[in-house]
């Protein structure tokens, strides 16, 4: 049940910058001031965990934009004082995003996808430790709230369905996971 609601929750995304890309014309963007690049520090989204991203406006429809960036993740687990698990994820990510609304507040719709090496520790306490690494990518969307201040303060917080399609490398299911950036527009 839960591939068909990431599924869903990917049409929704697609039809919602749809039906923006037909509502809007090219006045919305009428912030002649609106800076063409971006760097900033995400937790969540793309980054899983703690990352740094550029972004840049594309100069025809600055709506339009792509970002890249690198992350680290960090997750642990103790079951018990028997054993723990704790994982390492190094990746990197690239999408696109659209901007609707006027002035320095804007809706952010986006997608992409984020790949990486994912270093996995397992130990049994007093017998045996494990260590394994593999590839691992998720395709992700987002739906957040974005300000761009007049001098360059960033400020991007919203919400990020997550899925591998349960593909071979893939994540295995859906996550919704929430982000919080903020960066340096230039």
């Amino acid at each position: 049940m839960k591939s068909n609601y990431g599924k869903s929750m990917i049409l929704v995304l697609l039809l919602a910058v749809s039906a923006s890309l037909h509502a809007q014309t090219a006045t919305n963007m009428s912030d002649s001031t609106m800076r063409l690049r971006s760097i900033f520090l995400e937790s969540g989204c793309a980054s899983n965990g703690l990352g740094l991203n550029y972004e840049q406006r594309l100069k025809r429809d600055p709506r339009w934009g792509w970002r890249a960036g690198v992350a680290w993740g960090f997750g642990m687990e103790s079951a018990s004082m028997l054993y723990s698990t704790s994982s390492r994820i190094y990746t990197g990510s690239l999408g696109m995003n659209y901007l609707i609304g006027k002035k320095r507040s804007k809706l952010e719709l986006g997608a992409g996808v984020s790949a990486g090496l994912y270093n996995s520790h397992f130990e049994l306490k007093f017998v045996d430790k494990e260590k394994s690494n593999s590839f691992g990518w998720y395709a992700y969307g987002n739906i957040g709230y974005r300000y761009q201040g007049k001098k360059g303060f960033q400020f991007r917080a919203g919400w990020s369905p997550l899925t591998g399609f349960g593909t071979k490398h893939g994540l295995n299911s859906y996550a919704d996971i929430f982000y919080l950036s903020f960066g340096w527009a230039f």
